[in-house]
């Protein structure tokens, strides 16, 4: 075998034909970028998450006007409202880096792995309880996005600075 011929001889420095070994050794380094790079985890939306609890600090708790139906709800209502409206915000708040994370999730689902699509739904579902949510039913749809499009509500919120003011 010749030398010209062997893939363990090195071109001269500056040629654009790399080793059989360097081809080798920068295909694993690649591989192994791209195998970190394809791990999904929910800390994925840590910066979101971060992102959007820095808003709350900018965002005053001002409740609706004390002429708004928000007020004629029982206060046990008001507050599972005040959950419900949380919940949204930070839903709008992260939504853009939540549905890039669910994208490849799903591309990942596809290949034959849901098992992260599944914690993501499972991480999407609700915090409300079931007589939480039978409370919300009672105020009805039409009402809940009446608030939710609300100035008050818009932004992430403090919820614990919002309940003190029930």
């Amino acid at each position: 075998m010749s030398s010209r011929n062997s893939p363990v001889i090195d071109k001269a420095p500056g040629s654009r034909c790399l080793s059989f070994y360097r081809r080798l050794a920068l295909l694993f380094a690649l591989l192994a970028t791209s195998s970190s790079a394809l791990a999904l985890s929910l800390h994925d939306l840590d910066p979101a998450f971060e992102r959007c609890e820095a808003l709350k600090s900018q965002h005053g708790a001002t409740l609706p006007a004390q002429s708004d139906p928000f007020w004629s709800l029982e206060r046990e209502q008001q507050a599972t409202v005040l959950i419900y409206l949380h919940e949204k915000s930070m839903e709008r708040c992260t939504s853009a880096e939540v549905d890039a994370l669910a994208i490849k999730a799903f591309h990942r689902a596809v290949e034959g792995d849901s098992t992260f699509l599944n914690t993501l739904i499972k991480a999407r579902t609700t915090t409300l309880t079931p007589a939480q949510q039978a409370q919300l039913q009672k105020i009805g749809q039409a009402e809940l996005d009446r608030l939710v499009g609300m100035k008050e509500f818009a932004l992430p919120f403090s919820l614990s600075n919002y309940l003190k003011q029930l």
